[in-house]
């Protein structure tokens, strides 16, 4: 019992030795802090130091040391003296640019600098994002760090961190980008139909869509951050491409023959519209991590020729690269179309009853996948539209598979192009269980089209037997 009484006396001694040595090292860093220091908002904090005097000026001169004197939390990227001396002219000159400047070094994320600091982007009191890591925010290095205010953490810095372009504003925006393609991105400004604030007024009795009310269906917008890529997102980081004037004429005589339409301007536009939307990616490749190949939104796989970048652009989002040239070659561009079937348009009758969504298993690829079976709908020539947008006028091989599982009698189907009676392809018999690839036939499109419909038609029969229709996919491959 002695024995047990000596040991935990000794557990007790030891807790109160760790204890005494915790409570002092916690002294020590509250020491350290400095008390004086809590009692001030960061902006007070920035004021008494003589090394930032310049940037504490600019705070005034921008009203934002009101900010960093309110009660909300700041971390402040303070530059010193001797780095703002170097700031443009034309951002001091202007009220504007000079608060975007400051407010880049401002974040209301809360930053303790230690060698565990993760490497990560915080946005910043400008919209902007800057990337942080031990004792470092962009290029800039911490010579001071952690100070302590009540209101948040400075942390004095080594240079200025300048607000950057995003991609959209160097590329459509800045001067120093190439004139054509940046015009043609600037023209691409546009009303178009949008439903998701619209009112709706009625449904069409025949299709089942609804129809909006005039005025309350479209937002004026830019194609090209609606179809492919909203390169002012800060949130997101990109990699974009912008051809020298020279290359994009080269690229838009290449690819004309692709994209005939009715009249020259037409024309011009498609060509000028199909390149551009290759030209951007929502990967960030740093001019060290530039790869040979950048597959583009739309599978077009853009050969990178290295000794072709005039620039390497760095933006607050990403890389912008100016390329002298940069031809893709046809079949690199045009890639193979794939439509699930269950993702269709519209639909000839509204049969929703007897229209089956359907989870199977493919004994063939071993494979799950899904499927959309119209079945007993009583239609002659009822058909599902799909709507394939931007088509060049090419020739195509198309495909489809198609599981009967559900009746041993063989019906047919077909795959209109441009409408449900087309003939360009033939009815094709849907065998019982045939699981695999079924070649349709070859067509060719004459035009080029920013929407192409297909039409999945059933047989040209009120027999439920005869008429359902069934497909898991439709494949269209280019054949150059």
């Amino acid at each position: 019992m002695k024995y047990k009484h000596k040991l935990q006396l000794g557990a007790l001694l030891g807790a109160m030795i760790l204890m005494s040595l915790g409570c002092k090292k916690m002294t020590e860093e509250h020491n350290a802090i400095g008390d004086p220091m809590l009692q001030k908002n960061v902006f007070e904090v920035i004021s008494q130091n003589p090394s930032l005097s310049t940037f504490a000026k600019y705070l005034v001169e921008t009203g934002l040391d009101k900010e960093l004197a309110s009660s909300k939390s700041y971390t402040v990227f303070a530059p010193n003296n001797e780095s703002l001396i170097l700031l443009d002219a034309t951002v001091r000159a202007n009220p504007a640019k000079l608060k975007q400047f400051i407010a880049n070094h401002i974040t209301e994320e809360l930053v303790r600098f230690s060698n565990a600091t993760p490497k990560k982007r915080i946005l910043m009191l400008n919209g902007k994002y800057n990337a942080i890591a031990p004792f470092s925010i962009e290029s800039a290095v911490s010579t001071q760090a952690n100070q302590y205010a009540s209101n948040g953490i400075l942390h004095t810095i080594n240079m200025s961190v300048n607000a950057l372009d995003n991609c959209w504003e160097f590329m459509a925006g800045n001067a120093a980008a190439p004139v054509k393609q940046r015009a043609f991105l600037q023209s691409l400004f546009r009303n178009v139909f949008d439903p998701t604030n619209a009112t709706i007024v009625g449904i069409n009795p025949t299709t089942g869509e609804p129809i909006y009310q005039k005025g309350t269906d479209s937002v004026y917008t830019n194609l090209f951050w609606r179809n492919v890529h909203d390169l002012r997102d800060e949130t997101k980081q990109f990699t974009a491409f912008i051809l020298a004037d020279g290359g994009w004429d080269a690229e838009r005589a290449a690819y004309a023959r692709f994209f005939p339409t009715g009249s020259a301007d037409s024309t011009t536009f498609a060509t000028a519209w199909n390149i551009a939307r290759d030209f951007a990616v929502d990967t960030l490749y740093t001019p060290s991590g530039l790869p040979d190949t950048v597959v583009s939104k739309f599978g077009a796989k853009l050969p990178i020729n290295k000794s072709s970048i005039v620039a390497s652009i760095k933006t607050s989002n990403g890389y912008v690269y100016v390329m002298s040239s940069m031809p893709v070659a046809p079949a690199l561009r045009f890639a193979t179309r794939v439509i699930e079937a269950e993702r269709y348009s519209g639909v000839s009758h509204d049969r929703r009853s007897q229209t089956f969504f359907r989870d199977r298993f493919n004994d063939l690829t071993r494979r799950p996948y899904s499927d959309v079976l119209v079945l007993n709908h009583g239609i002659a020539l009822f058909n599902l539209r799909y709507d394939i947008p931007e088509v060049p006028a090419i020739r195509y091989r198309a495909f489809w598979v198609a599981v009967n599982d559900f009746q041993t009698a063989t019906f047919t189907q077909r795959l209109g192009v441009g409408s449900p009676l087309s003939t360009l392809l033939p009815y094709v018999n849907v065998v019982a269980n045939t699981r695999g690839e079924v070649f349709l036939g070859e067509f060719t499109l004459t035009t080029y089209s920013p929407v192409l419909s297909l039409f999945l038609t059933a047989a040209n029969s009120t027999a439920n037997a005869a008429n359902p229709l069934v497909c898991d996919y439709i494949k269209l491959v280019p054949s150059l």
